[in-house]
């Protein structure tokens, strides 16, 4: 993976708090047969600082590598 380490572990953090408290989030995903790409993005969107996103990631990743991240921390 391109991402820092540093970075990918607080993406971690966030996303890992965020799901723990809405545990029927994917199977609700699932259900209305969502991609996992979908619900990837709207977790990471939801639980992660968009500065954070914009100022920091953006700044040398592209979606595909943020994409990659994301597929490491949710098992959909």
């Amino acid at each position: 993976m391109k991402i820092k380490k540093e970075h990918f572990d607080i993406m971690k953090k966030s996303i890992v708090k965020f799901l723990t408290s809405r545990p029927e989030l994917k199977e609700h995903y699932k259900k209305e047969g969502l991609s996992k790409e979908r619900f990837a993005w709207d977790v990471l969107f939801a639980s992660v600082d968009l500065g954070f996103v914009n100022k920091v990631l953006y700044r040398y990743l592209k979606d595909a590598h943020i994409q990659t991240a994301l597929f490491k921390i949710i098992k959909y």
